[in-house]
């Protein structure tokens, strides 16, 4: 659990009751991925067939990054928790319920008495940028304006005080109202990139690179519609892109096939893998990341979640 994630933090200690009724559990609470990694290397040694994580987007990155990089055996089943700010990887994986209805249904299930959580099997990304401190893996990544857009929350809107998903929702929508202003704004720079996949080339000004295994992202948008057969969803939209105020209604909803054409500036496809080359920075699930070298993108097998 990590006792600094905003849901979380608002009530730790009727989680941490919650927690000590919960039969044959161990807790660790642990903000840092260092702490993480510690406790997950602990917990190992005793071949646990779940992990329950009670956090934010983050805090699952950071969970996913430590079991994949110290594990060589196949991981344990994952119930995710809602416990941060925006919850986006939560949402999508099928979680419904706040922590503390979770933490009683899952009493309920280990003592035979309740009913078992929703099971999703979902890839990961694999995300190397770095070759010294090994591979990050999570759930979403992006650049360009996504990285901008969330600057511009920490740095704007979440020393407000505004609470919840409520926060990273009006960040985004400052973000669309720049961008149909068709107008310079420091929130869409101009990131020059080299773009390849195992058939495609491109080179350009980016306005955003984005890459998920979720379908859908923040506020239910899903800014997709590749069809290929593929668990990585992919979407790059050059910067100052043709029919802007048009295409991006269907974009947002996964309409965009029929109006957001590569000819335009607008590119989508499912994949396997993606290299970039030429950013420098990137954001994996909320996480801020410095590339030192060209950053690739791979998938892992599915990994089993449990939810409630």
């Amino acid at each position: 659990m990590n006792p600094l994630s905003g849901r979380v933090r608002r009530c730790l200690q009727p989680l941490r009751a919650s927690i000590a009724t919960l039969p044959g559990v161990m807790l660790h609470e642990a903000s840092e991925p260092a702490d993480i990694t510690r406790a997950l290397l602990q917990w190992q040694g005793n071949s646990p067939e779940l992990v329950v994580v009670i956090g934010g987007d983050g805090t699952l990155q950071a969970v996913l990054t430590a079991l994949l990089q110290t594990s060589s055996t196949p991981l344990p089943a994952l119930l995710v928790i809602a416990g941060g700010t925006t919850n986006m990887s939560a949402a999508d994986l099928g979680t419904r319920a706040k922590p503390e209805a979770v933490l009683k249904a899952l009493r309920a299930w280990l003592e035979g008495q309740g009913a078992a959580p929703r099971q999703v099997e979902r890839a990961a990304l694999k995300v190397v940028g770095d070759e010294t401190n090994g591979p990050q893996y999570g759930m979403f990544f992006g650049t360009g304006a996504i990285l901008s857009g969330v600057r511009y929350f920490h740095q704007h809107v979440r020393p407000t005080g505004v609470r919840g998903a409520l926060g990273p929702a009006l960040a985004f929508i400052r973000m669309l109202l720049s961008l149909l202003r068709s107008k310079p704004h420091p929130l869409l720079p101009a990131t020059p990139a080299s773009l390849r996949t195992d058939t495609h080339d491109w080179s350009s000004s980016w306005l955003l690179v984005l890459a998920s295994t979720l379908d859908n992202l923040l506020i239910g948008c899903r800014p997709y519609w590749g069809t290929e057969a593929a668990p990585m969803h992919f979407t790059a939209v050059e910067h100052q892109p043709r029919r802007l105020m048009r295409v991006l209604p269907f974009l947002l909803c996964g309409r965009g096939k029929s109006v957001a054409h590569e000819r335009d500036g607008y590119i989508s496809r499912n994949l396997s893998t993606l290299s970039l080359e030429g950013s420098s920075h990137f954001l994996l699930d909320g996480e801020q990341f410095e590339a030192t070298c060209p950053i690739r993108l791979s998938t892992t097998a599915p990994l089993r979640f449990l939810t409630y």
